[in-house]
């Protein structure tokens, strides 16, 4: 009878250890999962990104493009088909355009995300077309 009762107790010692090893399991991959979407869901996360094209019009003058505090392109566009591709790093991005012969800064505040198309007025204003 014993030996009986020493089976049954290893048993439902197994069993027990084996659904504890189950319960550990899940709740590691419910963390781990939890952590990743938070990672991946983030509103100020780097996957988005801005396109940063120039008109026509800056063909030819100097222009400083900094992003927050870092400078993006330093010179004069050579044609229109001058693309920045610049990732997101700030939840509130500010695109300062500084005329390199007037040093005239222009601030202007950046959408979460998409495309930008900078614009020179003749008065030496720069605009900016969110797309």
């Amino acid at each position: 009878m014993s030996s009986v009762k020493r089976r049954n107790a290893n048993m439902s010692f197994l069993f027990g250890s084996v659904f504890f090893f189950f319960v550990i399991i899940v709740t590691i991959g419910l963390f781990a999962y939890y952590s990743l979407y938070k990672y991946w869901s983030k509103p100020g996360d780097a996957r988005f990104s801005y396109e940063i094209s120039f008109s026509p019009s800056f063909a030819g003058k100097a222009y400083d493009v900094y992003m927050n505090d870092s400078l993006l392109y330093a010179g004069a566009p050579v044609n229109c088909d001058t693309v920045l591709r610049v990732n997101r790093f700030a939840a509130e991005n500010a695109l300062l355009v500084v005329n390199a012969a007037t040093d005239c800064v222009t601030i202007l505040q950046l959408p979460s995300k998409g495309r930008v198309l900078l614009r020179l007025k003749e008065d030496g204003a720069v605009t900016a077309d969110v797309k």
